[in-house]
């Protein structure tokens, strides 16, 4: 019965607990990557939001797919309401078909 109980605690637990990993808010990286288009770099507080940008990548079993990934890192800042369009498109074109 202990045996079962123990492991069984854990999993109850375990979404309790803080996560050590956090993605980057959409605005955030919208923010920090516009920053980096007009050649502004956010710094040290800016590096999280941009790996969490160059990480959106897709692939297949050909390679890196630019035209996806980039389309890809759009809708994912997008998902930022506030942030101007006309941004957005000016920091896909500079970086999202980049490779992370």
């Amino acid at each position: 019965m202990k045996s079962i109980m123990l492991p069984a605690f854990f999993l109850c637990i375990a979404p309790l607990l803080p996560s050590t990993v956090m993605a980057a808010d959409a605005c955030e990286v919208v923010l920090c990557m516009y920053g980096k288009t007009t050649g502004n770099g956010g710094g040290k507080e800016c590096s999280s939001a941009e790996h969490s940008f160059f990480d959106i990548v897709k692939k297949n079993k050909h390679g890196f797919l630019p035209d996806h990934t980039a389309d890809a890192r759009k809708a994912f800042l997008l998902e930022c309401e506030s942030a101007d369009p006309d941004i957005i498109s000016q920091i896909i074109r500079q970086f999202g078909r980049l490779r992370g």
